[in-house]
């Protein structure tokens, strides 16, 4: 098999993370793919479709390389997780939401684009799974106005009135369901499907002459759409999560200073004192961390409060 020829021809003991994952689109195969690069490193990517590739992979790098990213979205029918909790004992294993890294890399270009005019800027979606979904969410939430638009109209319009009930109260626009005689035209064109070349460039009429257009899926947009963006010179960009991928790493390092560091029950000068979201009985000592240099913050009252 040649990805994993490819595998064990590489220097695995010079890596600290690996992200095991796989993809909802057609590509979705047993390969290496390019290493992702973060501030703490490159990261191995791999990429696998069957239960046996996945197996083999782990087996080949448990006790080799520290840390393992597992993509628990069960994207295909394969439990990466269930596989990673039976085959690595050396290894510590980390659940990874890679839709989520994603969704947040989208948001970051999308906000490093538009700079300081994000709030007021229009944001037209394409897509009704997941992707779509949570970047329609998110978008709004940082007061965006946010259009949804799909294959699938009632799709559309279930997914709009469910996202609009669990917006906060005060956003400042509810998200809108894509009609095709709109006029006005768009800051952004995002595209978060599955399937290759459904949007055309019919969909260039509803984009700003200087906005730009976002590839979430893979090959989302179609080669006429590509072309006369191009022409246009307006921006076309496909998400790299790069732009966020590091943020795992961070964050592990960030949950081990929390657990070993902050959070915990201890005795303090002859009282039980609690610290890091622990729950005391009333009248115990609440710290502002486990460990030394203390600071006391206040009397529990036994309900999660202060006295």
């Amino acid at each position: 098999m040649e990805a994993l020829i490819r595998l064990k021809q590489k220097k695995l003991a010079d890596y600290q993370y690996m992200i095991l994952t796989s993809t909802a689109n057609k590509t979705n195969a047993n390969q290496i793919l390019p290493d992702r690069l973060s501030s703490e490193g490159s990261i191995l990517n791999i990429q696998v479709s069957t239960d046996e590739f996945a197996t083999t992979v782990l087996r080949l790098i448990d006790g080799v390389i520290p840390h393992i990213f597992i993509d628990v979205e069960r994207k295909q029918a394969i439990h990466l997780w269930d596989i990673a909790s039976k085959i690595c004992h050396d290894s510590a294993i980390h659940p990874l939401k890679a839709n989520d890294v994603t969704v947040d890399a989208a948001m970051s270009i999308v906000i490093k684009e538009l700079q300081s005019n994000f709030e007021q800027s229009t944001i037209l979606i394409y897509g009704t799974g997941n992707l779509a979904t949570k970047t329609a969410l998110k978008l709004a939430e940082l007061g965006m106005q946010v259009t949804l638009a799909g294959r699938n109209d009632s799709k559309v319009t279930r997914i709009v009135q469910v996202l609009n009930d669990i917006l906060p109260s005060y956003t400042p626009w509810p998200i809108q369901i894509f009609q095709e005689d709109r006029t006005d035209k768009m800051d952004v064109i995002i595209s978060a499907i599955s399937a290759q070349k459904v949007l055309g460039d019919a969909w260039l009429n509803y984009l700003q002459p200087d906005g730009f257009a976002l590839d979430m899926g893979l090959n989302n947009f179609s080669e006429q759409f590509i072309d006369k963006i191009l022409l246009s010179k307006r921006a076309l960009y496909r998400v790299d999560i790069q732009a966020k991928i590091g943020t795992a790493i961070l964050d592990l390092k960030t949950e081990d200073y929390f657990f070993s560091k902050i959070r915990g029950k201890i005795k303090w000068s002859d009282q039980t004192a609690v610290a890091g979201g622990i729950i005391g009985n009333e009248n115990d000592v609440v710290l502002n961390r486990a460990t030394p240099p203390y600071v006391v913050i206040g009397t529990s009252n036994g309900t999660g409060g202060l006295k």
